[in-house]
């Protein structure tokens, strides 16, 4: 915020009657409703470029060109290299696969940059990514919920939405087993949630290893598309927003 002089912009008259309550203080003025209004249109447009920004960033640091974010984004060259240079955007947030860069996302308003990054550079799964971006979601997470509300999408098992091979399943389901017995830091479940349904959306092998080894919570992020799950969902499930994964 601009600091002004008030000799410089205030009537004589006024100046004075300041003077009397105020002198030497610095004075906030409120704006106008209307003006206000305006400022939070702004504010909005600004979020939305927050979030473009981080994610030409996380693009970038991930090795895509900036003349193929040029492209992407119908941005100039020089504009893709003013943002990915700049050290004004979200401050030193980086990326880290794992359960607390989630949350640190989160808490600046960046958690489906995080989503997004995450499956494109560390599950290679842009079709998914892409998915997600074809309608406006509500994300939500990472909160800790019970590992028994939700349910594999894919696996060896017939019926499953995506079969896959047997071996490298539990090829999986063990290295993640690993993993949590050495208490390595891990990704959120990434779920989806639909008439009152849990969908893992991505890492199934890493649910079976919770199931495995009778690990009863775990951090998740979920997603859904429709306003009526959405309303569903807090009103159900508001007890696990509540608290922090930690």
């Amino acid at each position: 915020m601009e600091y002004l002089n008030a000799n410089d912009i205030l009537p004589a008259e006024l100046l004075e009657q300041v003077k009397k309550y105020a002198a030497g203080k610095y004075l906030y003025v409120p704006q106008n409703e209307s003006d206000m209004k305006s400022w939070g249109e702004l504010s909005g447009y600004r979020k939305q470029l927050s979030k473009r920004n981080r994610m030409i960033i996380n693009k970038f640091k991930y090795g895509i060109t900036i003349e193929e974010l040029s492209k992407e984004y119908f941005l100039s060259e020089e504009s893709i290299k003013k943002i990915v240079y700049s050290k004004k955007h979200t401050g030193e947030l980086r990326f880290y696969p794992h359960i607390d860069s989630a949350k640190e996302y989160d808490e600046q308003g960046l958690l489906e940059e995080w989503i997004h990054t995450y499956l494109l550079f560390e599950r290679k799964n842009k079709a998914f990514s892409d998915g997600l971006y074809q309608e406006e979601r509500y994300f939500i997470g990472p909160i800790i919920m019970p590992v028994q509300l939700f349910h594999r999408s894919s696996g060896p098992e017939e019926g499953m939405k995506w079969r896959v091979d047997e071996t490298v399943f539990e090829e999986r389901t063990k290295s993640w087993m690993e993993k949590l017995e050495q208490s390595e830091k891990l990704p959120p479940l990434i779920i989806s949630y639909f008439s009152d349904t849990f969908e893992i959306n991505c890492n199934s092998p890493l649910h079976e290893a919770l199931v495995r080894m009778n690990i009863k919570e775990f951090p998740v992020i979920i997603w859904i598309t429709l306003r009526t799950d959405y309303e569903d969902f807090k009103q159900k499930y508001n007890e696990y927003v509540k608290f922090d994964y930690k």
